[in-house]
């Protein structure tokens, strides 16, 4: 049972629980106990002030013996205690309002009838009265008559009516410790069901993603730790659903890509060999298969190169890096091929240096592959319009074409693998489908953004952003 998360967390929380309410019960009644004999004995030498006053007034002669009989037995009554006066002159002969009283009561306190006579006011919380046959509190004063002691005065209260009263306070004590026990444990109940839930749900929603199954989500709420833990749990859940479908495309697209060419390259070398082309024909052929070779040796390195990207096990060789002259030196390598076909670069450089911090091969090679796609979707005769500035102290970089442009749905796709807009275009020109989705990694690599802009029929436009260089 205790295995389970909900039982251990309402057992630890209930076990807190009792044992706090059970030392603050007992610490309660303690002090309460502690607090109602000071009371008692308070109020007992309060009474036996009011007792002694009566005295004085009746030696004065203000009062007469049956007066003082019923005012002390009404203090008594107040304060809920017997009370006895003894009086002598000089204590040494006792005059008593019950003498038989005061002879059991003379033996039963004799030690503290000494110390009484002696001048002290004498206090005890739990002394035993063989006459009223229970335990007492006792609280005993001296009479003074003219400077010297004449007698004294004894209030004792049974300990049972105390008791009486104490029992009553204590189980009023413990049954409110009993229904906030109760309280606090329903409270716990769905604290803990309200804490363990989600941690059961990320359990069973774990067995369901190792066993393929991404549809199951986390109920999260509030903004605690476990609350951001189911949140973290459905984000990772989400990219690896993301992820699965990316393995899975992946594995769809290579496999695609891969068996085209093969395909191909095997339908010619069939043909050949079994002399359904003619040997006139086979050089044809045979540049084709070779070209198609070509294609797989391309598409095989451009899935090593994104495979490195993404496991982060290429290294940046960072230094200072003039934008601008990388730029120059990619629209070199394509000046013949675009000069061939009447293409037109337009080159915008303000300043003539704008420096990063970068890889000089990978720099050049994020701008190769963005022209080459420049040139091969825009028609002849056209124009690429290459532009590098400093905008809001950030580096920025576009390269637009007026080609055949974009569709909007396909727009936020085209940094993907395997992404084509023109699927039957870019398979005849040799593409891979993996030159942007490689170019946006590198550009990340960098810590720059890259974005695009186009629109079917009016070209296209890749734009780049990268911090500027501190020195």
């Amino acid at each position: 049972m205790f295995k389970n998360i909900f039982f251990r967390l309402l057992f630890t929380y209930l076990t807190i629980m009792v044992l706090v309410i059970s030392v603050l019960t007992t610490l309660l009644a303690q002090f309460f106990n502690f607090f109602y004999f000071e009371h008692k004995q308070s109020e007992l030498l309060t009474a036996g002030n009011q007792v002694r006053r009566l005295v004085d007034a009746y030696k004065a002669g203000e009062i007469g013996r049956d007066e003082l009989t019923l005012a002390v037995n009404a203090v008594g009554s107040v304060s809920g205690s017997r009370i006895l006066v003894l009086e002598g002159e000089n204590a040494a002969r006792l005059r008593m309002l019950d003498e038989r009283l005061a002879r059991n009561v003379a033996s039963d306190f004799a030690a503290d009838i000494a110390c009484i006579l002696e001048g002290e006011t004498v206090t005890r919380k739990k002394q035993y009265s063989s006459q009223l046959n229970t335990y007492v509190v006792l609280v005993g004063m001296p009479i003074f008559f003219k400077g010297k002691i004449n007698g004294l005065i004894l209030l004792f209260s049974p300990l049972y009516q105390i008791n009486d009263t104490i029992l009553r306070v204590y189980r009023l004590i413990w049954v409110t410790a009993l229904i906030s026990l109760a309280a606090a444990a329903v409270i716990i109940f769905l604290t803990a069901r309200r804490i363990s839930r989600p941690i059961v749900e990320m359990r069973r929603a774990a067995v369901a993603i190792a066993d393929g199954d991404f549809s199951r989500e986390v109920i999260t709420g509030g903004r605690d730790e476990v609350a951001e833990l189911g949140r973290s749990f459905n984000y990772m859940k989400n990219r690896l659903k993301q992820v699965e479908q990316m393995r899975r495309d992946l594995i769809a697209n290579v496999s695609h890509e891969l068996r085209t060419p093969l395909t191909t390259i095997r339908g010619f070398i069939q043909g050949i060999m079994e002399g359904v082309i003619k040997p006139e024909q086979q050089e044809k052929y045979l540049r084709l298969a070779y070209e198609e070779t070509g294609r797989l040796t391309r598409l095989v390195k451009d899935l090593l190169e994104l495979a490195k990207l993404q496991a982060g096990s290429i290294t940046l060789q960072h230094e200072p890096l003039n934008v601008v002259e990388v730029l120059k030196d990619a629209v070199e390598e394509f000046r013949l091929l675009a000069d061939q076909r009447g293409i037109k670069f337009i080159l915008d450089f303000s300043p003539d240096t704008i420096t990063i911090s970068g890889d000089r091969d990978r720099q050049k090679q994020i701008f190769l592959n963005i022209l080459s796609n420049a040139l091969k979707y825009t028609n002849d005769g056209g124009n690429i319009w290459i532009r590098a500035a400093i905008e809001l102290d950030k580096a920025v970089v576009r390269i637009r074409d007026d080609g055949i442009g974009i569709p909007e749905e396909d727009l936020p796709y085209i940094f993907e693998k395997f992404h084509r807009v023109d699927k039957s275009r870019d398979a005849a020109s040799g593409g891979t489908g993996l030159g942007l989705a490689i170019v946006k990694q590198l550009v990340e690599l960098h810590g720059g953004t890259i974005s695009a802009l186009s629109k079917p029929g009016e070209g296209t436009e890749i734009i780049i952003n990268y911090n500027l260089f501190t020195f």
